[in-house]
């Protein structure tokens, strides 16, 4: 009798160990899968800045900017201007102090930022910037600290707009044109403003510092102003000519492989009336 009692007390024994170590290996492998998923969550939606501090080698666009040469000197985060979404700003300059630029980028909370705002100066090397309110207006402007203690000072709706869409280029939006005032409306991402200029002689120069991945041209026309070619080229030479339709429905356009990489593109817009006007451009 107490040898068969010692059987079923073994027995037990050895069934609630094995039932021990099968919960062990089921809890080992629920935290393992579990574990995975989240390597998974975070290798799918990467650190956005709220979650991890910004540096010049994890900022955003930063292999892009390196790859032309720049190097990123100021990577910091920045009001989004939109309601649930993330901003930063990313400062870059050439290795000799010539020249750099300022990208402003935005997106979501675990999605990848894109660009929203672009200025480049050929003449300067940018050292960090800030958001002021400049005018008191309740909207972020920006100041922009320059190598040598110089500055430049960017107002929101005079000069430029964080309110814009999303984009996919990283040309530049503080180029030059046959009318400079108003230049920054041909980006502002609203069809109800436009860069208006008289048709004769009339031109955008878009800086190219950090080159086109697409290879595209989207535009839209405006008003009774519209224009109906551009030509496209260097500044010296065109390369490549677009006709476009009478229409304010967006026209896009494949780009010449040689308009890729130029540093500065150069665009002549012409019309059959006495002004012309674009509502949105952006070259991707």
């Amino acid at each position: 009798m107490r040898l068969r009692l010692a059987w079923i007390a073994l027995l037990a024994c050895v069934l609630a160990m094995t039932g021990t170590l099968a919960c062990s290996k089921k809890k080992s492998a629920e935290t393992a899968a579990n574990s995975a998923a989240t390597t998974n969550e975070k290798e799918k939606y990467p650190a956005t800045p709220a979650e991890q501090p910004l540096t010049p080698d994890n900022a955003p666009y930063a292999d892009t900017i390196k790859s032309k040469g720049f190097q990123v000197v100021q990577a910091r985060r920045f009001p989004a201007q939109v309601d649930g979404r993330r901003a930063a700003v990313v400062v870059y300059r050439a290795q000799d102090g010539s020249k750099g630029g300022v990208l402003y980028v935005r997106g979501f909370p675990g999605e990848a930022m894109h660009p929203v705002w672009h200025w480049y100066f050929g003449d300067a090397a940018p050292d960090s910037v800030a958001a002021l309110d400049i005018n008191r207006d309740g909207l972020w402007d920006v100041r922009v600290y320059m190598d040598g203690g110089k500055t430049r000072d960017f107002v929101q709706d005079t000069d430029f707009t964080f309110g814009g869409a999303d984009r996919d280029g990283l040309s530049a939006m503080n180029g030059a044109s046959s009318k400079p005032e108003g230049l920054w409306e041909a980006f502002d991402s609203d069809t109800s403003t436009a860069w208006t200029a008289p048709s004769s002689g009339a031109y955008l120069d878009i800086p190219n510092p950090l080159g086109i991945t697409n290879g595209q041209l989207s535009i839209r026309l405006a008003g009774g102003s519209r224009p109906n070619k551009l030509e496209i080229g260097d500044g010296s030479k065109t390369i490549q000519s677009c006709d476009l339709e009478s229409t304010a429905e967006e026209q896009r356009f494949q780009l010449d492989p040689a308009v890729k990489d130029l540093p500065d593109i150069r665009i002549n817009v012409e019309g059959p009336g006495k002004k012309v006007a674009i509502s949105e451009l952006e070259i991707h």
